[in-house]
């Protein structure tokens, strides 16, 4: 990058500045908004062309049937994108947030779908149903109840309508009361979110602590049938050896396949099992069986069975979405969850895998059909070729808790498809296309795992579940630390090292706090084309270029007065977090880098290029501000830790932090308080709640033209 010269002619500054001032403006004129604030109030959109925020579209698929989120859609003065919030309290809450009109710009028209010719109820379980869809009102004009027996899988539920007549019929049947918009807006919800979701962290480590002391109890069982001994083969033992007895395998290699029918512990000593490289080599068809110290290879290559995955698609199997999604998860569960493994376990909950290391030449470990399961110490070595391989551990709608285990090679670490509530923890990724995948998955917690030399990512969720914490881990040398989509996310104190990409802000609704990102090339990407998620307190040092954004609104990344830390920042002449700053602004990215970018920073030309930015649209689009930038690193220790080049893997105590046991005094119960994630929800009506609310604040009508917030220097 060229870099301009303090020491030399100010002219050719100043012209190159006032050049990028008018190209701003070109680009200004080509971002135009959908709605004109001066002109009439647009009409409602089909909700499938809004950006939908609030809760997960995964929330159709959980709740089935005729339950509905009543949805509101809403136009805004400064973005180009109608914003559709599945949830009226989604979008009440983002009303004098401040970051929301900071972003978008003041809501001019706001629509929300009414239920008075609906047939508007509840199901057996409180899930607001409705016979058909809302009609669209305008948001002040509507009724709403308020306080009554309707839930959504985030929490409370208000059901709109168009006549106050429909709405106190409704209160009269479900309770709760009827009121204006007025009320609405200044009312506290008890919803889920990212906080939630922070909070529940500890607690899950805590579960999977549960989880191991139970599947320990589990594989404790008497000797009844010794290898050598009491039967020839292995296979032979197992099937003599009664339910909830031991067979013990001594030392050696014993050439077989076997399947395990029976509730027993399979334990070896030194142990090799080694299959004839046709199917998997240990079927396991029976709840809570064990393995302990045995070792396996042999088994056949074939990753998936793509006439499983035909028969399931002609018998009408699948997850009930669109046709197009149905096709694929059929054919993601049939063929990956029939294809060969080391050990294979299909309907056997509370299988216990401890101490056991697989050659892969296909799965390491595969689980189907609910077969939860307990790993600890599992060491799969994979294909040295990804695309020859597959998954160290394959969970088909199964729970999996791992923990102090090692993936090397093949395709991916560990990949979870619909399984909720797994635990991934203290465990090494080396070497794989993702370290560990998660498709349809929510709940989870991906923790204190070190990952190293991922061909495409450490961690990436897909498909867009909700409430997975992401905490602690150690990602370096790969394509990308952390990219996780859905909603409800938190994603706190990593330490993402020498990577191409950081991480991403790609789940909605989210939180991401606590993060060090240090020498790589990108620092974090904003991904979401309509910005709702929280990005606070993170230390950003020595990367090539700290953030970048795609097409969108502008992101501020803070929280109220407690930005993030920037290498470079504070430099020039204002006191260290007054003037705010922009990652992807060229001049303010490159005074990490360049000290000479200091003298372009504090030129009247970057100055008014600054306030063009915060006035128009066009200009603000795809950009990120930190109105607020820390003046010091929140982990300054962990950054030192993460550059030393023999330091290991490093990993904060953030169980002790989140805990409350200690901290740092930074504010995080303060940010707990202020917590005001506009699309927080959960997507499953049986998740734990802390009874946690959003706080609320009186604003102005959502139709009155308050002028729209500057970004220029001093409006930090």
């Amino acid at each position: 990058m060229t870099v301009f010269d303090p020491y030399g002619d100010p002219s050719r500054a100043l012209r190159i500045a006032l050049g990028a001032l008018l190209l701003a403006a070109v680009v200004a004129t080509a971002g135009a908004f959908a709605a004109d604030p001066e002109s009439a109030a647009p009409s409602p959109v089909a909700y499938d062309d809004a950006v939908e925020l609030g809760l997960s579209s995964e929330t159709d698929a959980l709740m089935a049937g005729s339950a509905r989120v009543p949805r509101t859609q809403v136009f805004y003065s400064q973005l180009q994108y109608v914003v559709g919030y599945n949830g009226v309290e989604s979008f009440a809450a983002t009303l004098g947030d401040g970051r929301t009109e900071r972003q978008f710009g003041y809501p001019i028209a706001a629509y929300v779908e009414t239920f008075d010719d609906a047939r508007p109820g509840t199901t057996e379980t409180g899930l607001f149903e409705s016979t058909f869809a809302g009609e669209w009102t305008p948001a002040a004009e509507a009724v709403y109840v308020v306080g009554s027996d309707a839930r959504s899988p985030a929490g409370e539920t208000v059901v709109p309508f168009r006549t106050r007549e429909a709405a106190e019929a409704f209160a009269a049947d479900h309770g709760g009361r009827a009121v204006g918009w007025e009320a609405v807006r200044s009312r506290s919800y008890d919803t889920d979110s990212a906080a939630t979701v922070r909070s529940m962290a500890p607690e899950r480590w805590d579960a999977a602590d549960e989880r191991i002391a139970a599947a320990e109890r589990r594989a404790d069982r008497p000797v009844s049938v010794v290898v050598g001994e009491d039967a020839p083969t292995v296979e032979a033992a197992v099937a003599a050896a009664p339910a909830n007895t031991t067979v013990v395998v001594p030392p050696g290699t014993y050439e077989e396949t076997l399947t395990v029918n029976e509730s027993v512990t399979i334990a070896g000593e030194d142990a090799r099992i080694s299959g004839d490289g046709d199917g998997s080599v240990i079927t396991v068809r029976a709840p809570d069986v064990a393995l302990t110290g045995l070792s396996v290879d042999g088994s056949g290559g074939q990753t998936r069975d793509p006439e499983a995955a035909r028969e399931g698609r002609e018998g009408g199997g699948g997850s009930g979405e669109s046709d197009a999604g149905e096709v694929w998860d059929t054919n993601i569960q049939l063929g990956y969850g029939h294809g060969d493994a080391g050990i294979r376990a299909v309907d056997a909950p509370g299988l216990v895998v401890d101490d056991v290391t697989v050659e892969a030449n296909a799965s390491g470990l595969l689980l189907r059909e609910g077969s939860h399961a307990v790993v600890r110490g599992l060491r799969v070595d994979g294909t040295a070729e990804w695309q020859d391989g597959f998954m160290g551990i394959t969970g088909m709608q199964s729970r999996v808790t791992v923990t102090d285990s090692r993936f090397e090679g093949g395709r991916d670490g560990i990949y979870l498809h619909r399984a909720d509530g797994s635990v991934v923890r203290n465990s090494t990724f080396a070497d794989n296309r993702y370290g560990t995948h998660l498709m349809y998955t929510g709940d989870a917690l991906l923790a204190d795992n070190a990952f190293r030399n991922e061909l495409f990512a450490g961690i990436t969720v897909m498909t867009r579940p909700s409430g997975n914490a992401i905490v602690g881990n150690d990602v370096r040398n790969s394509s990308a630390g952390v990219q996780a989509s859905g909603t409800r996310t938190y994603v706190g104190y990593n330490t993402l090292v020498d990577n191409e990409l950081g991480f991403s802000t790609s789940s909605r609704g989210s939180l991401y706090e606590r993060n060090v990102a240090a020498d790589n090339e990108l620092g974090a990407r904003a991904t979401t084309v309509v910005p709702s998620s929280r990005v606070v307190a993170n230390d950003f040092v020595g990367n090539a270029e700290h953030a970048a954004a795609g097409a969108g609104a502008l992101r501020v990344w803070a929280d109220g007065d407690r930005g993030n830390y920037w290498e470079g920042a504070n430099v020039g002449v204002h006191e260290p977090g007054e003037r705010a700053y922009r990652p992807t602004s060229p001049v303010d990215g490159a005074l990490h880098r360049e000290v000479a970018a200091v003298a372009v920073r504090e030129s009247p030309a970057v100055a008014l290029l600054d306030r063009l930015r915060g006035t128009v649209p066009g200009a603000r689009s795809g950009s990120v501000i930190d109105p607020a930038p820390a003046s010091a690193p929140y982990s300054p220790d962990r950054i030192d830790a993460a550059l030393d080049p023999g330091a290991g893997a490093v990993h904060a105590d953030w169980r002790a932090e989140l805990d409350g046991r200690s901290g740092d005094g930074d504010g995080d119960a303060a940010m707990n308080a202020r917590d005001r994630n506009a699309t927080s929800g959960g997507i499953d009506p049986r998740a734990k709640r802390n009874g946690s609310t959003t706080p609320a604040a009186p604003v102005a009508p959502a139709t009155s033209p308050t002028p729209a917030t500057t970004e220029g220097p001093g409006d930090a």
